[in-house]
């Protein structure tokens, strides 16, 4: 395998603190695309992505923002090895 493909991407969201139950049950349904983390430092909540699915699980959250749910994706940066 090659070592330098990135093999998972962690996408940052801004999400409300009162949405993020909310927004981890509706993205856990989708199994197998996001693996949810927390709160990172910089305030953002972290979601890591297989590389294969990048573009599913952002599709599917910027659809939340048609939904009650306020959430915006800041950044998607290859995964940093961070849990």
């Amino acid at each position: 395998m090659d070592e330098n493909k990135i093999q998972e991407y962690d996408i940052y969201v801004d999400v409300a603190r009162e949405n993020i139950h909310l927004l981890i049950y509706l993205i856990e349904a989708e199994a197998h695309i996001m693996n949810v983390r927390k709160k990172q430092k910089n305030g953002y909540f972290k979601i890591i992505v297989p590389a294969g699915l990048l573009e599913e699980a952002l599709t599917l959250l910027n659809s939340l923002k048609e939904s009650d749910i306020k959430l915006e994706v800041v950044s998607v940066e290859p995964h940093d090895g961070v849990i």
